[in-house]
């Protein structure tokens, strides 16, 4: 990991251990590691946090990893990620955190940004669509 990386996840771990349970308390390398632990006192776990993160505009962290850690989120801010870009994630962690206890509903019914909104991901992987099918309504255009 380079330095920059470094650094970027350990302040991301500064700033966010407010706001957020760390599993782990040793400084990162090149990732911080969280969990929902706080969130979950209101019925927010980590897939409705990730979940909200996309209406922010950020692709959302690692989740449920490692596998050993309860409601993990873990963030990997590479070197390439400016400052700006930065403070506009911890930001919206932080918003989302606001959120899953002010507002609670917001969160687990994200995203609202997106065409389709929340998918039903137990159903996508109890029965997989593995190839595109025309619809009649695709087939007609």
């Amino acid at each position: 990991a380079t330095e920059a990386a470094v650094l970027n996840a350990r302040y991301i771990a500064h700033v966010l251990s407010e706001t957020f349970d760390q599993p782990i308390n040793t400084p990162p390398m090149h990732e911080v590691l969280f969990t929902d632990k706080r969130q979950t006192r209101k019925g927010v776990h980590t897939l409705d946090i990730a979940k909200r993160l996309i209406d922010y505009g950020f692709h959302p962290m690692t989740i449920y990893f490692p596998l050993i850690v309860q409601g993990a989120m873990l963030i990997e801010p590479t070197e390439s990620v400016g400052r700006a870009e930065l403070q506009q994630f911890i930001e919206a962690m932080k918003e989302i955190a606001r959120e899953a206890v002010d507002d609670p509903e917001t969160v687990l019914n994200a995203p609202h940004t997106t065409r389709i909104g929340r998918l039903d991901e137990a159903a996508a992987a109890r029965k997989p669509v593995l190839r595109w099918r025309p619809t009649e309504k695709t087939a007609t255009a």
